[in-house]
Formats: structure tokens, sequence, C-alpha cells
């Protein structure tokens, strides 16, 4: 697997793990989440997460930005927009958008059809399209399947989920570890901690990432900080405000 294409996989999937909050939504209601970004301890940019929910549907849309030291070198503007049932979180479709100074812009949306089992791929990088059909059966985008998780009203259980982003497949696993203090700058929180790994899917299985995810100690169970490790470096993003 390329690595440009495990490290979108994983910027993704960790939008979606910091976007998710408690499943216990009322509906007709929204909400805005922002968070700091860093590459191995230096700032490296921003992020807004919007949340829109209604009686039938989810909608997501989460947006970053290079920022700090690391946009001198490369400046990178990445968004997923994803919809999906509120009530069973399948999912309905997924948009992955990058753009960079130094790599191609890249495109991927998909469709699932919830009828048939399959998820319509249309890709573009630069000049180059592919369009596609697969099964889709047991698969979900990366955001439907943190919603999915973080939906189990029983934390303290291991849990996995395969996800597909149009590009790869990959197991996301979740090990339950218990409550911690954590200091970030909204202060000194209460918070729950989650180990999790993910695993490439395929002929031979291979761990493309690990990370740890703390949500706050309460019914809101809301991300407080993710820290992340792909390819090269390690990832952390830490909450700064939440528009709830």
């Amino acid at each position: 697997m390329k690595k440009s294409s495990s490290v979108c996989l994983v910027l993704s999937l960790s939008l979606g793990l910091i976007l998710t909050t408690y499943s216990a939504w009322a509906k007709d209601r929204s909400e805005i989440l922002r968070y700091e970004v860093s590459w191995n301890g230096t700032k490296a940019g921003h992020g807004d997460i919007t949340m829109k929910c209604d009686a039938k549907k989810m909608s997501v849309t989460a947006q970053a930005v290079s920022d700090g030291a690391l946009k001198t070198i490369l400046e990178l503007w990445s968004r997923v927009q994803a919809t999906f049932s509120a009530n069973t979180f399948q999912p309905e479709s997924y948009r992955f958008h990058l753009k960079s100074n130094l790599l191609r812009s890249e495109v991927v949306d998909l469709s699932f059809d919830k009828k048939n089992q399959t998820v319509q791929v249309n890709k573009q990088r630069g000049n180059e399209i592919e369009s596609h059909s697969e099964n889709a059966l047991g698969l979900r985008d990366p955001i439907s399947a943190v919603y999915l998780l973080r939906n189990r009203k029983d934390l303290g259980k291991p849990l996995s989920v395969d996800i597909y982003d149009g590009k790869d497949k990959a197991r996301l696993f979740v090990y339950p570890v218990g409550p911690e203090m954590i200091n970030i700058r909204a202060g000194s929180l209460s918070a729950i901690r989650m180990d999790l790994r993910l695993d490439k899917l395929g002929r031979e299985p291979m761990e493309i990432a690990k990370g740890k995810l703390w949500i706050s100690n309460d019914d809101k169970r809301i991300p407080l900080l993710l820290t992340a490790s792909p390819i090269v470096g390690t990832v952390r993003f830490e909450l700064v405000q939440a528009q709830m």
C-alpha cells in the first residue's frame, strides 16, 4: 500500500474520531467543535467540525488546514463530508478532498446503496479519473464507522469495525483503558481513555497506525484529545472550543 494512501485514511479517520460525541443527541440540532493540531510537538494546523442532525439523517463536515512552521513547507487543506442515518448509522455518502502545494489534488466520492449492499466509488487525483462499484457488505466509511462505535452504550468492552475510504480497507480496533485525568488547553479534566489500532485488510494484514483517544468522563462524551502515530511521527488533536 502506498504511504500517501495510508496517511489519507488515518487523517480522515482521525477527523471522524474527534468529531463524535454522545449518542443521545436531540433531534434538529447542530454543534461545532474546534481543534488544534500538532505534529511531533510542533503546531501544525487547526480544524473545525460541524455536525447537523434531524430525525432521519446526520450530516458532518470536518475541515483541517496546515498552520505554524509546517505551513512554511507544506500547505495542506483537507475536508471530509459524510451523511448517514441518524438511527442506524448506515452510511449514505462520503467525500474526501485534499489539496496541497506539493501533492496532487485528490477527491474521493463514495455513494452507498443499502439495498444492493454496494458502494459506487468515484476518484480523481490530478488528471486521473476512476469510477467503479464494489461490494460494501460489512463496510462503512470512516465517519459513520466511528459514530457507530461511539454509539455503543457499553464502552467497557473491546470493539472493532471495518472501514473503506475508497482506496483501502481497514479494521479499527478500540480497547477501553479506563478513567484518567488529562491536561489540555481547556484545563485539567476527567476523561476516559481508549487505545486504538488501525490494520490494513488483505492477504497480509498490516498495522498502519496506533492512537489514543480521551473523551470526557460524563454523559456528553466530548472528544478532548486524540493522539495518532501513522507512518511518520505523532499527530495530536486537542479540543480548543465546543459550541453545543
